[in-house]
């Protein structure tokens, strides 16, 4: 059984340290790809689509608005008292999140007399920019 030890002296640690270093600024002589990528990234966040897909992904970030919307998908509509019995949350923190998702556009919701009902949204925008 043979060991391999890696036997690199700490100043061509460095160098390639250096190196990775001058080709993440874009600055790397080699490297002329970094700056189409920041140009990239620009364009994306610069996006009218960007914002709502933000939203949207901070808003399926909690656990719970994320159970939501699973259940959802599986039935057609939901009272908010079905949501409260189905994810043990209390009235007020049904409605807080189901106004997150609504303002992130991934519901819809409808008053019928004094109960609320909540859908996915029919032609929700697309997820990512």
């Amino acid at each position: 059984m043979s060991i391999s030890v890696n036997t690199m002296s700490a100043s061509q640690v460095e160098d390639g340290l250096e190196e990775r270093l001058l080709r993440l600024r874009g600055e790397a002589p080699s490297c002329s790809c970094v700056p189409e990528y920041v140009d990239d990234a620009k364009k994306i966040r610069g996006s009218p689509k960007f914002p709502a897909a933000l939203a949207r992904l901070r808003a399926l970030a909690d656990e719970k608005r994320l159970l939501v919307v699973a259940l959802l998908k599986r039935r057609d509509e939901l009272c908010a008292c079905e949501i409260q019995a189905a994810t043990g949350l209390t009235h007020a923190t049904v409605s807080h999140h189901m106004g997150v998702l609504a303002d992130a556009g991934l519901v819809r919701a409808r008053r019928d007399g004094k109960w609320m009902y909540y859908r996915l949204a029919r032609t929700p925008e697309e997820l990512l920019p």
